[in-house]
């Protein structure tokens, strides 16, 4: 891991990222911000108990440094005030840089996977999703990509299908629809990612910006074999950003809107019997 330049402002926001989300055992070595001693006195999690984001807070003193080797810290809920975390952590300086991670955890980092992208996924891609999720969470980040990437490979014509049809809903470019057949059937990853880039509506995609799902290239990269698994861990967060929209979000949008249009033309149809 590279050594970061932090200053305290610095630090405090990444040590809320660090403790809301990054895995166990994931290292954050830095130089600077030696006056922050302190944990994050809030952190913003999922409280299962009010089935939302919500913010949580713990006790901080400030005459007590946290900066000391292992130590632990509860949050609770600021909601419904019976939710608590508990982390267990390491913080301390050595001769030149300090090092911050955390050992543990509890409840454990969640695995929880949304009810519209459970309504998107077969029962063995879920299974095998969240078994990526928990890879994640433990650190080992090489293996999470291959489990992304095995269910990636799996359902990208389902992705293009949820694409296409959105597609179609924006009235994409008639060129672009026509290529939907050939491109299932192409056996190649990369060709099948380019063209789902292409049949993302164009509010999704703004001109001049890279295409957002392009990322997905990372899982078919033969460069994938010489990264670590903290950068693995970062190529894995975006991809799983791609991967649950498509399959969550925008399948959802994209039913509802084929669903508005078949009841206007019924009620068109409706209109002209009438008349």
């Amino acid at each position: 891991m590279p050594i970061e330049q932090l200053t305290a402002t610095d630090l405090a926001k990444k040590l809320v990222v660090i403790l809301q989300s990054w895995p166990l055992y994931r290292i954050l070595e830095y130089t600077g911000a030696d006056e922050v001693v302190a944990v994050p006195k809030f952190l913003s999690l999922y409280c299962e108990p009010c089935q939302k984001d919500t913010f949580w807070e713990t006790q901080v003193e400030s005459h007590i440094t946290y900066k000391k080797g292992f130590t632990a810290k509860e949050y609770t809920c600021r909601n419904c005030g019976a939710a608590a975390i508990r982390y267990y952590f390491y913080w301390n300086t050595g001769k030149e840089t300090s090092s911050f991670f955390k050992v543990g955890q509890y409840p454990e980092l969640e695995e929880r996977v949304s009810k519209k992208l459970e309504g998107g996924l077969k029962t063995e891609d879920l299974k095998m999703y969240k078994t990526a999720l928990r890879l994640r969470n433990f650190n080992l980040g090489i293996a999470a990509v291959a489990y992304m990437r095995r269910i990636v490979e799996d359902r990208m014509n389902d992705m293009l299908e949820i694409l296409y049809k959105a597609a179609v809903t924006h009235n994409a470019p008639a060129e672009i629809l026509a290529r939907h057949e050939d491109i299932k059937n192409d056996k190649r990853f990369s060709v099948k990612v380019d063209y789902a880039g292409d049949l993302l509506p164009s509010n999704l995609r703004p001109a001049g910006q890279p295409n957002p799902i392009a990322i997905l290239h990372e899982l078919a990269s033969e460069a994938l074999h010489s990264k670590t698994d903290e950068q693995c861990i970062d190529i894995f967060d975006e991809c799983r950003n791609t991967f649950e929209y498509v399959f969550g979000k925008m399948r959802i949008e994209t039913e509802a809107a084929k669903e508005f249009v078949k009841e206007m033309a019924r009620l068109a149809m409706k209109r002209a019997k009438s008349d």
